[in-house]
């Protein structure tokens, strides 16, 4: 088959749609499968990973300007974005007219799920959950911690308000006066986060970033209305219990099981006190099968041949 992706393939320190792309591109073609850059000839799926123009891929309304040519052509629309994350106004629109031109939607998460349908999308779709490459990110054997220094971490792309900093922002207050806890971040940061007390390295990408994060023994996340994330999930495979934020969206469908929740502050030193008092217990509870990038090709592999069938 010719496929095509909707975006231009990158591999550095982007966000989780730019490493689902390269990871499926490579599967693809894995399996024998051409992948081009651009809408030319002949083209067997499209798979779009964004509505929106962009000066290295496509619109949707390019891509339906294709279909209209080429109707034997099926387009595959992977969603994971939606208004609510960031506070824009503009995204939920466009991805319920590229729906409307697609052959097989899918979800990144049941809550992104959810949400479209209670904004009036109307259509038939699924749900595939991210993983990420346990090649870089998995946990170091028989590991333990010192309870007397616990050191926190988080890892982002984004520098959007939501993404936690918050949560960040109290965190290193809460650092001044305790000295039993460290906490790095990990990337692109909001200019309104002035940190006094965190440690803060540069954004990381694949094997160093792995490498890194295995550093670390609890992992923070106090992101709001996620489609679903990449950090979370590259957190606990790297072997980290998990805090994260009740209004984190679709972050507690993976994480409940191998972490606690917090709505403030306070809840969040409790979930943390307790995540200590029971370490291995959420070690333990990590499922580092539903994690893996490898289960997520494969079931969208899969969607595309269903697909190919109709």
């Amino acid at each position: 088959m010719k496929i095509y992706f909707n975006r231009k393939l990158r591999r550095d320190p982007w966000g989780g749609g730019a490493h689902f792309h390269s990871s499926m591109f490579d599967y693809l073609l894995e399996k024998g499968h051409h992948v081009v850059n651009k809408l030319e000839n002949n083209i067997d799926v499209i798979f779009m990973l964004d509505p929106r123009y962009e000066l290295e891929g496509c619109d949707y309304l390019a891509i339906k300007n294709y279909k209209i040519k080429n109707p034997n052509t099926k387009i595959l629309f992977r969603i994971n974005e939606c208004d609510l994350r960031k506070n824009t106004n503009e995204i939920d629109n466009l991805i319920i007219e590229g729906c409307k031109i697609s052959d097989k939607i899918i979800f990144i998460s049941e809550w992104l799920q959810n949400y479209f349908q209670k904004n009036n999308l109307k259509c038939e779709s699924k749900v595939i959950y991210n993983g990420c490459n346990q090649k870089w990110f998995y946990p170091e054997k028989n590991k333990k911690i010192n309870r007397n220094f616990i050191r926190l971490v988080t890892h982002h792309w984004s520098d959007n308000w939501l993404k936690g900093f918050e949560l960040y922002t109290q965190l290193d207050k809460f650092l001044s006066k305790n000295k039993n806890f460290s906490f790095t971040y990990i990337g692109r940061y909001n200019k309104n986060f002035s940190p006094q007390n965190t440690k803060i390295i540069k954004p990381l990408y694949g094997k160093e970033l792995g490498d890194e994060l295995r550093k670390y023994d609890i992992y923070v996340t106090g992101s709001q209305n996620e489609p679903c994330g990449m950090h979370h999930i590259e957190g606990a495979s790297s072997g980290m219990p998990v805090l994260y934020h009740f209004n984190g969206g679709a972050i507690a469908d993976i994480c409940k099981n191998h972490g606690e929740g917090f709505y403030n502050f306070q809840d969040f030193l409790l979930s943390l006190e307790k995540i200590i008092n029971n370490y291995d217990f959420y070690i333990n509870k990590i499922d580092y099968n539903i994690l893996n990038i490898q289960s997520c090709c494969e079931e969208y592999y899969k969607s595309i041949m269903e697909m190919i069938k109709t």
